[in-house]
């Protein structure tokens, strides 16, 4: 009755469009009032809940993504990638995929990914013939591959909850961030093989051109490999890769020229509001998570769920539905702590490892934030290109589908999570 009281205060909160940090901190009191707690557990649960030395790769992660993003290190990766593959089937709807997935290994959030590419990719996918809802709904559904691709807020945030290395995680998103972007390259190439969208090509650029175009986008392609080299080989920690990544990007700014101290100073205003809305959440999901656990809610839907079956796969099944209907009313932060001390007990009943469910609760949760009729992607990138909801929703449907089948396939196939780490860092 106490989760229950919790939820449902929660879910009233989120309908009356009260912001998602207030609505976890307002949901809380009245299960803290009928158990007669003292209120002054709520300050000492959010310290708590914040005072994690990993978490100190947040900001700084943060920071980095802002800072390349301020620097328009976005429009060499397009140069780049359009002087790669605009030639193939698809033209720069490919450009698009391929770019968020090098991006992603900078900004680690979806809604920052389609942020940055999509002012640069969709007005010149439009300008070039392609119609505007396509190039919305390439940039919003390839940019669901950011989270998974390190470094990841999502995933830093997994490893503290589920006790697992982060650095693990880190490699273990790896493989199946370039499974992502392969499939949606081809769901791309269909559509334009179809001719259901217009997809014109450009010419096939010169080696000498890609060759110089590589190098102009070389400072953000290194910073992947940094991740993966500092963590794979246990040079860095996480905090340490995310201090390095943003020093390494505030170098980079002022070496090349393009960025000046206003540029930076604004970067460290955003990050610093960014951050600052994460731990809160952070901090008051603790309070409601304690509620969880003192009320045996993990238990209690374990007990529910095999009632229903026992079966591994149709549990599978069950809980990606479960995450995935909660992904289209929640932000991916708020929902991964409130459900993951929930969910993780059963996958580790069924025999999943937790570093391969991970990965999929992360792409699960970003899937969610694509998926009609509630997901938040939707609503920003109807917002920044002024395409309406209903054509959006039409346009994302083939690549929905798509990431869908891949969850399912890495939830299914978990070497393809496992065997990079393993490989790199010992089974």
């Amino acid at each position: 009755m106490i989760s229950l009281l919790l939820t449902v205060t929660f879910i009233v909160l989120l309908c009356l469009r009260v912001p998602v940090g207030m609505a976890i901190g307002l949901s809380v009191l009245p299960p803290l009032l009928l158990l007669d707690r003292n209120l002054a557990v709520i300050p000492q649960f959010m310290i708590d809940g914040i005072h994690s030395v990993p978490l100190l790769a947040v900001p700084f992660f943060l920071l980095a993504g802002h800072l390349f993003g301020a620097m328009g290190l976005g429009r060499r990766v397009w140069a780049f990638t359009a002087a790669l593959v605009g030639h193939v089937r698809g033209g720069l709807a490919q450009v698009m995929v391929m770019a968020n997935m090098i991006f992603a290994g900078v900004s680690g959030s979806s809604l920052a990914d389609a942020a940055a590419l999509g002012v640069i990719g969709v007005p010149e996918m439009e300008k070039q013939g392609y119609r505007r809802r396509f190039a919305a709904a390439v940039t919003l559904c390839s940019s669901v591959v950011a989270p998974i691709i390190p470094p990841s807020i999502n995933l830093i945030l997994y490893g503290i909850l589920a006790e697992v290395s982060i650095g693990r995680l880190f490699i273990a998103g790896i493989v199946p961030g370039i499974v992502i972007s392969i499939t949606l390259m081809a769901t791309v190439y269909l559509l334009a093989r179809s001719g259901v969208e217009p997809c014109p090509v450009a010419p096939r650029a010169k080696w000498p051109e890609v060759t110089r175009l590589f190098f102009g986008a070389s400072p953000v392609l290194l910073v992947p490999v940094l991740v993966v080299a500092g963590m794979g080989f246990g040079v860095f920690t996480p905090t340490e890769v995310g201090v390095v990544a943003a020093v390494y990007a505030v170098l980079i700014g002022f070496f090349f020229r393009e960025a000046n101290l206003k540029q930076f100073l604004e970067s460290l205003v955003v990050s610093t509001k960014s951050t600052i809305s994460i731990m809160f959440i952070i901090a008051v999901s603790t309070v409601a998570g304690w509620i969880y656990t003192y009320d045996g809610t993990s238990q209690k839907v374990a007990a529910w769920l095999f009632g229903l079956t026992t079966d591994r796969v149709l549990l599978l099944l069950l809980i990606n539905l479960f995450v995935l209907v909660l992904g289209c009313l929640l932000e991916p932060i708020p929902l991964l702590i409130l459900t993951a001390p929930i969910v993780l007990p059963i996958v580790k009943e069924v025999g999943m490892d937790p570093v391969h469910f991970g990965i999929v609760m992360s792409l699960n949760m970003t899937i969610g934030i694509i998926t009609p009729p509630m997901g938040i992607g939707l609503f920003v990138m109807t917002s920044a290109t002024r395409v309406k909801l209903d054509e959006l929703v039409r346009a994302c449907m083939p690549f929905l589908v798509v990431l869908i089948a891949t969850l399912i396939l890495i939830t299914f196939v978990p070497q393809l999570s496992l065997w990079l780490p393993n490989l790199l860092m010992g089974g």
